[in-house]
């Protein structure tokens, strides 16, 4: 296996992948107020990369779907029992979120980039275990997919319930 011939035949799409999900997971670090909006481009990447992944499996077969719908149900549950949006704060008017910072964003990022990343590798060095690993690939899509659906239900419900954010003069978060 040769590290540069996998570099250099990793489509172009795949490092401006890496590093929006590296940027976004890098910002999650700090506590920090944005648009509403903004707090949904990780979930829209994911639910999109999933839903792809699904569409483009099931262009070779059918007998994915089991392996990706139960993932997507895993990863679901496991968002609905997880994800905590504790001193999440709102500001209504100005339609932005105050998140509270983690290292939790970037570890998931990366570890379903890497998996991502390294099924579509060995499928695409040996296509003979193709059969094999698609099932596989599709349970990091279903469950990533699932994982964003519900982070999304829980971030949804957090809003609802979050105490107003009181914005400084400028409109910055104190």
């Amino acid at each position: 296996m040769n590290p540069v011939l996998i570099v250099t035949n990793t489509p172009w799409w795949v490092f401006v992948l890496f590093a929006l999900l590296v940027m976004l997971g890098v910002q999650a670090l700090s506590r920090r107020t944005m648009p509403l909006r903004r707090a949904f481009i990780t979930p829209a990447v994911f639910i999109a990369w999933g839903l792809v992944g699904l569409a483009l499996a099931l262009r070779v077969t059918a007998a994915v779907i089991p392996a990706w719908a139960l993932a997507a149900v895993a990863g679901g549950v496991l968002a609905w029992i997880s994800v905590r949006l504790d001193g999440l704060a709102v500001d209504r008017d100005r339609a932005s979120v105050e998140l509270p910072g983690s290292v939790l964003p970037l570890i998931r990022n990366m570890v379903i980039f890497a998996a991502k990343y390294a099924l579509a590798v060995a499928m695409a060095m040996q296509p003979a275990l193709r059969p094999e690993l698609l099932p596989w690939d599709m349970a990091v899509s279903g469950a990533a997919f699932g994982y964003f659906v519900g982070w999304t239900l829980r971030f949804a419900l957090s809003y609802r319930r979050a105490a107003a954010l009181v914005l400084a003069p400028g409109g910055s978060a104190p």
